[in-house]
């Protein structure tokens, strides 16, 4: 399966995917794993809450709008907590007040149509990078699980526009050059990351309306969409990697999206640096 066929990332791909899933994969009692997910009321974030409170994992529900998330906890069953957080405010970040999870779940995002400033950064890699380093920092989950994007394979790493938008800024540039820097930090921490292929979402039909409208009859429900973020909590594979419907997947198909190594270097520095302001 080619990675940017469109039939593999839409419905159709997860349900021929699906095929090859052990059941007894999720087929098992996760009382005693915590997991802490941000942006949690809604989308994948909701989907995977459900799925692993069902199974018994206490769930931290971390999200910016306390009223949302609380409307949206009274739809899970299970053992969930509401926390607030604001993941692209540092401050809220530093807050923050859980018990140390099991497993830390990188969920919360938004694709901006215009720049937006918050704590001297630009919203997107904010929310996307910096805010959730500073948050793994704090918790040090066993596992964490980055939720990346398969927008990333039209971007290259670029250190330098995703901290320094130009001037004529492109929501959907910054958005997957934050989410490729995701899946390099990942890789270079020793995290999981994964992609959730082209899933139908509150954000997706507000932030891509044009897209939603063209691709809305092969978007993946949310359920589909979470269901390697829910395997990875419930399994914690040993090894680390980037992966699409519970398989390994590559992180370039584009030569010209390959980055120099040396650039990752400079991401971490960049970001660690960032994570550390005021």
């Amino acid at each position: 399966m080619h990675p940017l066929d469109p039939f593999g990332f839409g419905a159709p791909g997860y349900r021929k995917h699906a095929r090859a899933f052990d059941p007894r994969d999720l087929d098992r009692d996760l009382r005693g794993l915590t997991v802490a997910i941000t942006g949690a009321n809604s989308g994948l974030g909701l989907a995977a809450t459900r799925a692993l409170a069902a199974r018994g994992a206490k769930v931290w529900m971390l999200c910016r709008d306390i009223g949302k998330a609380e409307v949206a906890r009274s739809s899970v069953t299970g053992d969930t907590s509401v926390a607030r957080l604001d993941v692209s405010d540092r401050a809220s970040v530093r807050a923050l007040d859980i018990p140390t999870p099991d497993v830390l779940v990188h969920n919360a995002g938004m694709l901006a149509n215009t720049r937006e400033d918050v704590g001297g950064l630009e919203r997107t890699v904010a929310t996307h990078v910096v805010g959730p380093w500073l948050l793994g920092t704090r918790l040090r989950p066993a596992t964490t699980i980055w939720v990346a994007s398969g927008g990333m394979y039209t971007q290259k790493l670029d250190v330098a526009g995703m901290f320094e938008p130009p001037g004529a800024f492109d929501g959907v540039t910054a958005y997957a050059r934050c989410k490729r820097a995701q899946v390099v930090i990942a890789r270079r921490l020793g995290h999981h990351a994964m992609h959730p292929g082209w899933a139908d979402s509150p954000g997706v039909e507000t932030s891509l309306p044009t897209f939603h409208r063209l691709t809305r009859s092969i978007l993946r429900t949310p359920e589909e969409g979470a269901d390697t973020i829910v395997w990875l909590a419930a399994t914690r594979p040993a090894a680390p990697a980037f992966w699409f419907d519970r398989a390994v997947a590559p992180e370039f198909v584009l030569p010209w999206t390959r980055h120099d190594p040396a650039q990752e270097d400079v991401l971490l520095a960049r970001v660690a640096e960032a994570a550390e302001r005021p």
